[in-house]
C-alpha cells in the first residue's frame, strides 16, 4: 500500500511538534524520576503514554520516526 502524500509544510510542521515532544517527554521522565509513587506520578506516567502515541503520530507523518534499537545477535 502506497504511502499518502503529504504537503511539505505539514511534514514541516509535523517535525516540529515531533521535535518539542521528544523535549518534553524528556523532562517529564526526569520529573517522574524524582517523584515518589502516588497520584502525580501516575498521572505523569498517563501523560508520558499520550505524549509517546502523540509523537508516533506526528513522526510517521513528518517522515520522522524515532526507533528502538535493540541489540541482536542474529549473524
Amino acid at each position: 500500500m502506497p504511502a499518502p502524500m503529504v504537503a511539505d509544510e505539514v511534514r514541516q510542521a509535523c517535525r516540529i511538534h515531533a521535535r518539542l515532544l521528544d523535549a518534553f517527554i524528556a523532562l517529564t521522565e526526569q520529573e517522574v524520576a524524582q517523584l515518589a509513587p502516588g497520584f502525580a506520578e501516575e498521572s505523569l506516567m498517563e501523560s508520558l503514554e499520550k505524549m509517546r502515541a502523540a509523537r508516533k503520530s506526528y513522526g510517521a507523518l513528518g517522515g520522522v520516526v524515532a526507533l528502538d534499537v535493540v541489540a541482536s545477535n542474529a549473524a
